[in-house]
């Protein structure tokens, strides 16, 4: 018995961690194109009498084609996956002819360093290619390949890009339908936990509900993401826009629900009515629930919300919760009856270049800081290692892929150093308790690449572990293993770490601080435009409206405010630390109040021009949004550094209240109502409080 639970309670972890098995797709893609390139590879060196090395090159080409295209569309990610050949046999071949003339090919990788990090300009695609070109000329200096070697080695990045393609369009090829279907039973999943949390508490714990909302919300944003992917009347009977909104309508509604529920204390003390609607919900969040049971829950639901009295929280939880119910009901519907069609092939995205009148391109910045770390790290490297220098240029190179602030730069180098010391300490005892057996070798270096990309976007220093790990694994499969290597691995790795940051700090330095009040700037900005927009909609209902994208776009800067905000929060300042998590929280809280007044827009947008408020209440409509402009103008200032009074400004509601229109009906207005109130009482908590 307690076996079976333990097994729900890990299947529920890995779900809630991977919302649409998206990372164990992506780990189980590139795992799959190492093993066949390998078995490829060494049938091919068996029979052309290569050696090893050859087919390490082919294997490493595989993983890092598999890893390094993120294309969106299927199509795009071929094409880019193809590309592959040319950038990786060039720089194979310009290593082998650079390789004679000594230093020549040192100042070659750095040249190529420089590329590789020139191209992330031209998107996914420029990235893809650079870093192919990359770890191709980096294995083909480590192999210490020759130019008579140029056409076999050819070969091999032929077999790891085929291995690649083979897996992507035939093994493990894109099934959008299957996707969304998870995507959709995990925002389910993350509901289930946001309402257990708020019905079933045993202690005041708000933080775990707060946790459970954030994640709720992003799985939302990874059904937008899967929209922006595909088309979704090729996968679902509905277009894009009507499986945004569903998915839009159960976020907001569950939000609201988990709000109420929680200001009521216990479920014993509920009326009846809110119980069976709540009840009605937790059916809609089953994994299969059948047609019967869908159907008997929405009646008790629409039984309790006829019966609810809206003169009371209860009754308005009810209404909310029935609310809930029909927007999981849709969804249930929508992805039980899946055409299965395949997506046809979109245009990428473009993405336009905010960069090209104030100076050098971010990107040319960044291989400029390449540049000067990678020689730095050159000259140091081989100082504390002839042989093995390349590790420290590697992670000179590494710790500014992905990540642009000083902070984030920091904590990159941070997690490798960590990562590699428990990498090697974990590699000599397996290397110790293995022994020279190839077979079990092979086994954990598959495991180790499987756990990397699999555990990458949880934390680098994961992805720094496990590939320290495989190098013992490969060094003890060639004979050449020794704790004496590994320990040398770590010198290098902080070598090279030492020389990013300072490249970081001195050369084209990008704050940490200035980079986060930027995100905070343009999320708040966003907010702005999203109150206008919902409050238009509200007083002119009927009209069109894109608040649904509006509401995407918002929680999309937050999600940059957050990950800007991660480097201060493990700052050596524990004011400036609490101060930021406390903004972060803040912003968090605030954002869902947004979600509830963009709600109220579209409810707005649905309803008939003739429910418009009237004038009066119109007009209080937009003093009381104009007020809440006003306090997230203060809390911009507060980020900025700047002093603020502390008022206490009346908030929307009594705005409302003196303008003679607080006894509204329930509807759109009275929504926006209660929901700009709730917004401006957050942000009034983040200037008091930041």
């Amino acid at each position: 018995m307690h076996l079976v639970a333990d097994r729900g309670a890990i299947r529920r972890l890995l779900v809630d961690s991977d919302p649409g098995r998206l990372r164990l797709r992506s780990a189980a893609t590139t795992t799959l194109a190492l093993v066949l390139a390998l078995t490829a590879s060494y049938a091919f060196i068996t029979v052309a009498g290569q050696p090893i090395t050859v087919a390490m090159l082919g294997t490493i080409v595989a993983m890092q084609s598999a890893a390094a295209v993120k294309d969106r569309q299927q199509h795009s990610r071929v094409v880019t996956t193809l590309l592959l050949f040319f950038p990786a046999v060039a720089a194979v071949s310009l290593a082998a002819t650079l390789s004679h003339f000594g230093k020549v090919a040192d100042v070659g990788f750095i040249a190529v360093l420089f590329g590789a990090v020139w191209v992330r300009r031209f998107g996914p695609r420029g990235n893809a290619l650079g870093m192919v070109a990359f770890i191709s000329y980096f294995f083909a200096l480590f192999l210490r390949a020759t130019p008579s070697q140029i056409p076999v080695l050819a070969v091999a990045i032929a077999i790891g890009i085929g291995s690649t393609l083979l897996v992507r369009t035939l093994i493990l090829p894109d099934r959008p339908a299957v996707e969304v279907r998870r995507l959709v039973r995990a925002l389910r999943g993350a509901s289930t936990a946001v309402l257990d949390v708020a019905t079933e508490r045993d202690e005041f714990d708000l933080a775990l509900l707060r946790r459970r909302l954030d994640r709720l919300g992003e799985t939302a944003l990874m059904i937008d993401d899967w929209l922006d992917r595909h088309d979704a009347a090729q996968s679902l009977n509905v277009t894009s826009d009507d499986l945004a909104l569903k998915v839009f309508d159960a976020q907001i509604a569950m939000e609201q629900l988990a709000s109420m529920l929680w200001s009521l204390g216990p479920a014993s003390s509920w009326p009846r009515g809110l119980q069976d609607a709540v009840a009605a919900v937790r059916v809609c969040l089953w994994p299969h629930p059948s047609e019967e049971q869908l159907r008997a829950a929405r009646k008790s639901a629409a039984a309790a919300s006829d019966r609810a009295d809206l003169s009371g929280t209860e009754g308005i939880a009810t209404v909310v919760a029935f609310r809930a119910t029909q927007a999981h009901l849709a969804l249930h519907h929508i992805t039980t009856n899946a055409l299965g069609a395949s997506d046809p092939a979109e245009p990428e995205p473009t993405t336009p270049d905010d960069d090209a009148d104030t100076g050098l391109n971010p990107s040319t910045k960044a291989a400029i800081q390449v540049a000067v770390a990678t020689s730095a790290a050159t000259i140091l490297g081989e100082l504390v290692s002839p042989d093995r220098w390349y590790w420290a240029v590697l992670t000179a190179f590494l710790v500014f892929t992905g990540v642009s602030t000083r902070g984030e730069i920091l904590t990159r180098v941070g997690h490798r150093i960590v990562g590699t010391i428990a990498g090697v300490v974990a590699g000599v005892l397996l290397a110790t308790l293995v022994g020279h057996h190839p077979l079990v070798q092979m086994l954990l270096l598959v495991t180790c690449v499987f756990c990397a990309f699999y555990l990458v976007t949880v934390a680098y220093a994961w992805l720094t572990f496990f590939v320290t790990v495989l190098l013992a694994m490969l060094y003890g499969l060639l004979g050449d293993f020794s704790v004496e290597v590994l320990e040398l691995r770590i010198a290098e790795t902080a070598v090279g770490g030492v020389v990013g940051i300072a490249s970081a700090y001195f050369i084209f330095s990008t704050g940490t601080r200035t980079t986060f009040v930027e995100k905070v700037d343009d999320y708040l900005q966003k907010m702005t435009d999203l109150i206008g927009a919902a409050i238009a909609s509200v007083v002119a209902p009927g009209g069109e409206t894109d608040l649904v994208a509006e509401t995407r776009r918002l929680d999309n800067a937050l999600q940059a405010v957050v990950t800007a905000g991660k480097p201060l929060q493990m700052g050596p300042a524990v004011r400036s630390r609490r101060g930021v998590q406390r903004l972060l929280r803040g912003l968090q809280v605030s954002n869902r109040s947004a979600h509830a007044l963009a709600r109220a827009g579209v409810n707005a947008a649905r309803a008939d021009a003739d429910t418009a408020p009237t004038e009066a209440t119109a007009t209080a409509l937009h003093d009381a949004a104009a007020h809440v402009c006003d306090t997230i103008d203060s809390v911009r200032r507060v980020v900025d550094g700047a002093a603020v009074e502390r008022t206490d400004k009346a908030t929307s509601a009594v705005i409302l209240t003196v303008a003679g229109t607080a006894d509204i009906p329930p509807g759109p207005v009275r929504g926006a109502i209660r929901a700009l109130s709730n917004l401006d009482r957050a942000l009034l908590e983040v200037t008091a409080r930041v």
